[in-house]
């Protein structure tokens, strides 16, 4: 998954080289990863106290779940979309044809029943009787083929998660034609592409090699199944009307608004106010859908707010304004433990992502391997992590992070912090300076040229790029600048080779709890490295081994081979591991039973969220009353 942003950004991506630039997602810190948990650690232990078993409800109304996130998403489409703020909504409004729960485990969604044949080629997918879209019209296979087929349509632009269907038999076809390739052309290559609806309760789905890990896939959002009536009027922007999310989920959009203004009164418009008001980048609102087949949830409401300003967000959970901070950064920890109105809401524990300073391998100086390899030596990694984050992550150069299958945490990664070694790297390949001499090397830093970090504007973002330019200058004694962007639009830049910039703090949190996720998805060619021009067709054969091998412990090996290749390549400067930093309130009764690594958007946002409720008798007066 790539990317949602802030200090934060989720299912983000990453960039490598060689035939190098890789895709990671999401940007200035924290995605999540299905590795997963079963109980989180806080400062202090006892947080969980006030979360424990649900209680009797002692009063009536209306039941809102309000968020507060960082970075209004750029795009919300199951077939397009690819970060943790665009999926972590999604996942509200539309169910795939499985599920993964808060222990990562596949569970049934649309689909009740699922058979793999015996040579793993072919998996076929029940569609339970009755199954139903919000507005109450029945949904069958053929709306889930619908939904695979678009989400390998050449006519589609700005697919993301394309290459998670790389296994499926003609998938790789259809994604290497263009856009402009004849009608004739793709309806040949969909003649031939591995999904089939047989009838109205049964899919099929073709392998080119045994795909057993295929059941996780059944569950990313490129299965969920838009309305063909709405999203055929506009394949671009049919989404930007709530109207149009005709979905399957427990919630149904309301509103989709990327501007919000709060007044003093906490009124709301989409229009600035005069006067003294807080501005928030943007809202969505999801309602109960009463025709989800599990039944109403419980919720009648669930509000997403923007905010890229990490500490009006902690106050407005503070003072009651919103029940679940899902923007809170590292350096705010220390202010939240030593703040007994809300320490003990505060929740830490462990997310399987991983952090890189990534570069995009089609621009100068990043085309260059060395230089590459002398950034990572330059990060300071151990020092970034005390300073600006307070503690809270561990140094990692490798990619596959700890307590996934196939990680190799003990092993050697992209080359460590060390400032003296990233000098001689660069004045020994070509960008010595003139008076550069073996007892006091230099950098030319017109041969290093103009370099820039891009980060998504925030006061938290702007303090870290700071202190990395500062360090990275200080090594070579060049100037490194830092470049803002306003959030939404950093996102967009990072989906596209041509303008993802040049140097950007990115990460990637997985979908699913196999290392296929971790690789063969991202860093085969046309995955989503291609964001960053990577595609090394040697690392491609070893992947496609792995993923044809049914024995796991092979299969591990394989992996490991592939992410060693990868390593070779200095893909990015792999910078550390986060942690979720999370606070609830308690009386939000759910969240906190069901935490996972996976919640790189919000605590407990796998778990059974039709069944979480809120106990109005303890709510605040600042709770909405409608």
């Amino acid at each position: 998954m790539q990317e949602k942003q802030q200090l934060n950004m989720n299912k983000m991506n990453l960039v490598v080289v060689g035939l190098v630039a890789c895709a990671l997602t999401l940007a200035l810190i924290a995605f999540a990863m299905p590795i997963f948990v079963t109980s989180a650690q806080t400062i202090p232990p006892a947080a969980l106290a006030p979360h424990s078993a649900p209680v009797a409800q002692q009063a009536e109304g209306t039941k809102v779940l309000r968020i507060g996130e960082d970075i209004y998403p750029d795009i919300i489409d199951p077939q397009r979309s690819s970060f943790v703020n665009e999926i972590e909504a999604l996942n509200l409004a539309y169910e795939g044809l499985l599920t993964i729960d808060a222990k990562g485990q596949v569970q049934e969604g649309a689909a009740d029943r699922w058979d793999l044949s015996q040579d793993g080629m072919t998996m076929t997918f029940h569609i339970r009787d009755g199954l139903k879209r919000a507005d109450g019209t029945a949904l069958t296979a053929k709306d889930f083929e619908y939904a695979l087929r678009r989400a390998v349509d050449p006519k589609v632009e700005g697919k993301q998660y394309v290459s998670i269907l790389f296994d499926v038999v003609g998938a790789r076809e259809l994604a290497a034609l263009t856009p402009d390739a004849s009608q004739a052309t793709i309806d040949a290559a969909f003649a031939k592409y591995g999904v089939k609806a047989i009838d109205d309760s049964t899919l099929q789905v073709s392998f080119t090699n045994p795909s057993g890990y295929w059941t996780y896939i059944a569950a990313q959002p490129v299965t969920y199944p838009v309305d063909p009536k709405a999203v055929e009027k506009d394949q671009v922007n049919w989404w930007k009307d709530p109207k149009n999310h005709n979905g399957n989920g427990p919630f149904m959009f309301k509103e989709i608004s990327p501007t919000l203004t709060i007044s003093p009164t906490g009124t709301t418009t989409d229009t600035a106010l005069v006067g003294d008001t807080s501005t928030n980048s943007g809202e969505i609102v999801l309602v109960k859908n009463p025709n989800y087949w599990r039944g109403a949830p419980t919720l009648d409401r669930v509000e997403f707010t923007y905010n890229p300003d990490s500490d009006v967000t902690l106050k407005e959970f503070e003072d009651g304004k919103l029940d679940i901070n899902a923007s809170l950064t590292a350096d705010l920890v220390p202010t939240v433990i030593s703040n007994t109105k809300v320490v003990s809401d505060f929740l830490r524990y462990p997310a399987a992502q991983t952090v890189a300073l990534a570069f995009n391998n089609t621009r100068a100086p990043f085309d260059d391997r060395n230089v590459r390899i002398a950034f990572s030596q330059a990060l300071d990694r151990v020092g970034y992590i005390n300073d600006m984050l307070d503690g809270v992550g561990h140094p990692y150069t490798r990619w596959i992070p700890p307590g996934v299958p196939g990680n190799q945490a003990e092993e050697p990664g992209v080359p460590d912090s060390d400032a003296a070694a990233a000098v001689n790297t660069l004045v020994n390949n070509g960008y010595a300076a003139s008076d550069s001499t073996a007892a006091n090397p230099k950098v030319d830093c017109k041969k290093l040229g103009e370099v820039d970090l891009t980060y998504p504007d925030s006061p938290a973002n702007q303090r870290r790029a700071e202190y990395i330019t500062s360090n990275l200058s200080k090594v070579f004694g060049c100037t490194i600048g830092a470049k803002a962007v306003e959030g939404t639009e950093f996102t967009s830049l990072t989906k596209d080779v041509r303008t993802n910039p040049q140097m950007s703090i990115q990460r990637w949190v997985q979908d699913y709890p196999h290392p296929q996720n971790w690789l063969s998805t991202y860093w085969s060619c046309g995955a989503f490295s291609r964001r960053y021009g990577y595609c090394n067709l040697f690392l491609d054969q070893v992947l496609k081994q792995a993923d044809a091998t049914a024995d796991m412990d092979k299969a591990i090996k394989l992996y490991q081979l592939a992410e060693d290749l990868l390593i070779q390549d200095v893909p990015g400067a792999f910078f550390y591991n986060p942690e979720n930093l999370q606070m609830v309130q308690p009386y939000v009764l759910g969240p906190v039973d069901n935490l996972s690594s996976q919640d790189a958007g919000w605590a407990g946002q796998y778990g059974p969220v039709w069944n979480y409720d809120i106990d109005l008798s303890k709510v605040p007066a600042t709770y909405p009353k409608q």
